[in-house]
């Protein structure tokens, strides 16, 4: 990671550096890209996606003024329980509180948004028993929405499916052992034992009110 801030550092000298994703929780391995919030003095936004050292860059460059006054920090909830390896004029410390504040008063679901939710990933496995291309599509429609949706049942912020995946990892192995499998065999019954926890999962909540 030295010669990725050596190389920000040289190109566009930050007043502020913010590091996620999993070079920030230490996760990090030969496939991940370096996910970073930069704040400089001055200038335009910016994406930079070179590589260095053999690691992609995700890196989003900001100007100080986009944080000067009132913003949204909705907009910047990729941050969220990033760390802070630069930060000149507490730009960055304020960020972050404003991100967490954000979250943590944003409303959840109601329950019976909720109950919609998990309706739909039902009506969804339903149609995806068809063995044809349409069948195929709402599997695939189906895996990548029912983690959102099993995320705001356990009352979870979603941030994303890396940080979903890993906090399923570590707080329901047996709800990330149920996807993964889904995932990765791709058939209709492992898809149904998965939609079936996220069932489970609701009524449990509900019966704890």
């Amino acid at each position: 990671m030295n010669d990725i801030l050596t190389y920000l550092a040289a190109k566009y000298d930050p007043a502020a550096i913010i590091v996620y994703g999993s070079f920030a929780d230490g996760s990090s391995n030969l496939f991940s890209d370096f996910d970073a919030l930069l704040i400089t003095a001055g200038g335009e936004r910016k994406h930079d996606d070179s590589f260095v050292d053999c690691t992609q860059l995700d890196v989003f460059v900001h100007p100080v003024s986009d944080f000067q006054g009132d913003y949204d920090p909705a907009e910047y909830v990729q941050v969220y329980d990033g760390q802070i390896l630069l930060d000149r004029d507490n730009v960055a410390a304020t960020l972050l509180e404003k991100v967490a504040r954000y979250l943590d008063e944003r409303a959840g679901k109601t329950r019976e948004e909720l109950a919609l939710n998990v309706s739909w990933c039902e009506k969804m496995l339903r149609r995806a028993e068809r063995a044809d291309a349409e069948g195929s599509y709402r599997r695939h429609w189906l895996l990548t929405d029912s983690l959102e949706i099993y995320t705001e049942v356990r009352g979870w912020h979603y941030l994303g499916p890396k940080k979903a995946l890993r906090q399923m990892e570590k707080k329901d192995k047996g709800a990330y052992a149920l996807y993964e499998k889904a995932l990765c065999e791709n058939d209709y019954s492992s898809l149904a034992a998965w939609i079936e926890h996220i069932r489970s999962r609701f009524e449990k909540k509900g019966k704890r009110k």
